[in-house]
């Protein structure tokens, strides 16, 4: 909509000619009330209606008492919203999937058209089931619900899959110094896994980003320095001391978050975009980083998740004091996996029960020589009387 477009709506709106989406019950007496149809109940309807142009209140009407009811477009905007909520994306929890089901629950407590509430009943019913997997300890990763058995059986690919989403999530959000950060740990952690190589053309594309970033936030620094400085001057006194106060105090943060991260030694700082030096830094590192990205060597084998599930193959099949533990988790470290799969792993071995000691049992006598003790039994007894 261009400003032209927008000024006769805006016009229109306070002729009082701007479309009102309102539902309307017509009552039996002939009178009409607008409002909106929060609920339907089985003698009654709830609605929204307005008292004035910024006041609300809630309703109760009969339905005896209404001969016809015209539902707006609300209703159809209404859907729109909630059809939205499925599919659910990857690693949400059960708060988001709660929340998710009251909003699907609410549109259908309005009793909407037929075929609009049979797919709201659908959209419920795949919440729900997902929502009783994840309370169990399920998590959805690349569209399927992951239990948490299989989960732990393929752990280190699984925890890579993980990562590689919400650094995604970041770039889509254009939060690149954080997903550089992450990337930095996915490396360290996931270069032998799967997902590993995915990343690869979308972290090529974030450090050319970055950078082209900086460098314009440099390039029109003084320009931007002058503009917030005429903008303080057409203030009022109390407004320009007010704005020089914020300022200040926004600066003052940055400072402070890049000490933490300095002291941290994080190596992608957050860079103030009104501060010459802190702008040249995070360039001439983002420069660097991305200059090593483009002549890396060649990606290590994906093997990593492969060795995981031997090892813990391995482990599952030995007895608790085997050597093959001592072999599996010898496995793991060789592949320079983080050590939290080695702990994991031996968590595994300590569950194991103690191997059963087995208990030496006395070779049973033979008849002949139980027959030849009883007869010497008695020969020994008279000798004993006889002395």
């Amino acid at each position: 909509m261009n400003s032209r477009t927008a000024l006769l709506v805006a016009c229109a709106c306070f002729a009082g000619i701007c479309p009102v989406f309102a539902d309307i019950f017509v009552m039996k007496s002939g009178k009409e009330i607008e409002g909106r149809l929060l609920a339907e109940e089985d003698n009654a309807y709830k609605v929204e209606v307005k008292v004035t142009s910024s006041i609300k209140d809630e309703r109760v009407i009969a339905k005896d008492e209404v001969r016809e009811l015209r539902r707006s477009s609300v209703a159809n905007d209404d859907f729109a919203k909630i059809s939205k909520l499925v599919p659910v994306p990857d690693l949400l929890g059960n708060r988001d999937y709660e929340r998710r089901i009251r909003e699907v629950e609410k549109f259908l407590n309005i009793k909407p058209e037929p075929a609009e509430s049979d797919k709201a009943r659908e959209m419920l019913a795949t919440l729900k089931r997902e929502a009783n997997e994840v309370l169990a300890g399920s998590l959805k990763i690349n569209g399927k619900m992951v239990s948490a058995a299989d989960y732990r059986q393929d752990a280190y690919d699984m925890d890579a899959r993980v990562a590689e989403i919400r650094i995604r999530r970041m770039v889509e959000a254009g939060a690149y110094v954080e997903a550089l950060r992450a990337y930095e740990v996915f490396e360290k952690d996931f270069a032998s896994s799967e997902v590993h190589g995915n990343l690869a053309p979308l972290m090529r594309q974030v450090f050319r980003a970055h950078v082209s970033e900086l460098d314009d936030m440099l390039t029109t620094l003084d320009a931007r320095i002058r503009e917030q400085e005429i903008g303080l001057q057409r203030m009022s006194a109390v407004a320009r001391r007010d704005a020089e106060l914020a300022i200040a105090d926004e600066a003052a943060q940055l400072e402070a978050i890049n000490k933490a991260e300095k002291d941290a030694k994080t190596a992608w700082l957050t860079v103030d975009p009104f501060l010459r030096k802190s702008i040249e830094e995070g360039l001439s590192h983002a420069r660097k980083e991305e200059a090593k990205f483009a002549v890396a060597g060649p990606q290590k084998m994906a093997e990593g998740g492969r060795i995981f599930r031997d090892a813990l193959r391995l482990v599952h099949s030995s007895d608790k004091n085997s050597p093959s533990i001592a072999a599996a988790l010898e496995m793991v470290k060789a592949a320079m996996l983080p050590e939290r799969y080695m702990a994991l792993l031996q968590a595994e071995a300590n569950a194991k029960p103690e191997p059963q000691k087995v208990e030496e049992v006395q070779p049973k006598e033979s008849e002949p020589q139980k027959a030849e003790t009883q007869k010497t039994e008695p020969t020994k007894a008279v000798t004993e009387t006889a002395k």
